[in-house]
């Protein structure tokens, strides 16, 4: 299987004024993982474009790699209950099955989220997407948060570990040598 193609979404408003409490304040470094959208551990892909018609730039900061902040907190997680996957399912709260790697990717998203400590002093670096640019990001593995900026079209795309060229630096392999057992 290839390429899956996934939502297509326009960002109007600035970015300090989309936050709805610290899970969904895109402003906190983070990596993707999405609650309702299981991919069991197909790489979240994303092309983001700024098209702000002021020609302000978006501004990103970029933090540390996906190894070093999946050991933070992988300690942490928690295996999923019997049936948990099944149930969320059957209710309609997640799209499929989700996966023990779907629900540890969930787990780390809420940890660096909600860690004051860690936004405060994670490293980071700034990057700036001017008007007219795009860029495209692995946003499962890029620890990253959108800082400033209005205006930015978002597509993702969905790709099968097969296709990648080195499945060994995925996410899913990352966290399945960390926890030492297989996540889907």
């Amino acid at each position: 299987a290839g390429l899956r193609v996934g939502r297509t979404s326009l960002r109007p408003r600035a970015v300090d004024a989309a936050a709805a409490g610290p899970r969904k304040d895109d402003r906190r470094l983070h990596t993707d993982a999405f609650p309702s959208q299981p991919t069991r551990g197909w790489r979240i892909l994303r092309v983001f474009s700024n098209i702000d018609p002021a020609g302000e730039p978006r501004v990103w900061q970029i933090g540390e790699s996906f190894e070093a902040y999946a050991r933070r907190w992988v300690a942490k997680t928690r295996r999923m209950a019997p049936l948990e996957a099944w149930l969320l399912h059957r209710l309609g709260i997640t799209k499929s099955r989700r996966s023990e790697y779907d629900a540890v990717m969930l787990a780390l998203h809420d940890h660096a989220k909600l860690d004051d400590a860690y936004q405060a002093t994670a490293p980071r670096r700034e990057m700036r997407f001017p008007a007219a640019s795009s860029w495209v990001v692995f946003t499962d593995a890029v620890v990253h948060a959108a800082v400033s900026g209005r205006y930015a079209l978002e597509q993702t795309f969905y790709v099968p570990p097969s296709s990648l060229a080195c499945e060994a630096v995925s996410p899913l392999r990352i966290l399945e040598r960390l926890t030492v057992r297989p996540l889907c």
